[in-house]
């Protein structure tokens, strides 16, 4: 039994028999992705590997069963299937779990304790862009000693969603900590607004949905976004008629 959630269109417990493909289980019986294309299943609960489809990769047709899994990092786990669309941040993705997984430290040993602290502390410096190619090596270097020198299965598997995520989406790892942008906009840190006057029809209606009066501008003329009083909410940019927000 599988517990089926995140952006699919279908949610909730399912039963399938072993060796089930991934594919069979998100758009068969999930009814496909809700909200985009997909892009990735976090597989196994809290502390599951992130399966992708690629130009290298294609876990989609990938078996259900405990061998299948072990080969590319993931488990079965709690038998939890979160599934994301292309809208989702997988460094974000990596943070939340991590997140979780440090607060249910027992705290018995050092290397779950104080390895998942630090793992989310850099993981939380990448995410509001102070993140560096440094950070990269010491998650990637953290990952290996928390898995070797844990004492229970929790500190063994803490770090599978940061290495999985690290292997399928480099390249976003890449954008956080050289770029500093966040490639599915969902880091706020790392997200700046602006106007294309090119675009801007001076509607106005980006200012009234604008929480804090960041935008400014005249009737059926090109407004501009006060970056020191943009808080990042989206608002202006989901309510253009004109897309002329990016």
């Amino acid at each position: 039994a599988f517990a089926l959630t995140g952006n699919v269109n279908n949610t909730g417990l399912i039963e399938v028999p072993m060796g089930t493909t991934l594919r069979e289980v998100i758009f068969d019986i999930g009814g496909g992705v809700k909200g985009g294309s997909f892009k990735a299943v976090q597989i196994g609960g809290p502390s599951g590997g992130c399966l992708c489809i690629s130009a290298t990769e294609d876990h989609l047709d990938l078996h259900l069963d405990f061998d299948s899994l072990k080969k590319v990092g993931a488990m079965i786990g709690s038998g939890g299937l979160v599934v994301m669309n292309d809208k989702s941040c997988m460094v974000e993705v990596a943070r939340f779990f991590m997140n979780f997984t440090q607060n249910e430290s027992c705290g018995k040993c050092v290397p779950c304790r104080e390895g998942t602290r630090r793992m989310l502390e850099l993981l939380t410096d990448i995410t509001e862009g102070r993140g560096t190619m440094k950070h990269l090596d010491m998650l990637e270097e953290l990952a290996d000693t928390i898995s070797d020198t844990a004492l229970c299965g929790l500190g063994k598997t803490a770090a599978f969603p940061v290495v999985s995520t690290m292997k399928y989406f480099r390249d976003e790892y890449i954008a956080h900590v050289v770029d500093k942008k966040c490639p599915a906009g969902q880091c706020k840190a790392l997200v700046n607004f602006s106007i294309d006057p090119q675009l801007c029809k001076g509607c106005t209606k980006c200012a009234r949905l604008c929480p804090v009066s960041a935008i400014s501008g005249e009737l059926k003329q090109p407004h501009t976004i006060d970056v020191s009083k943009c808080i990042k909410c989206g608002a202006c940019k989901d309510g253009c008629p004109f897309h002329a927000i990016s």
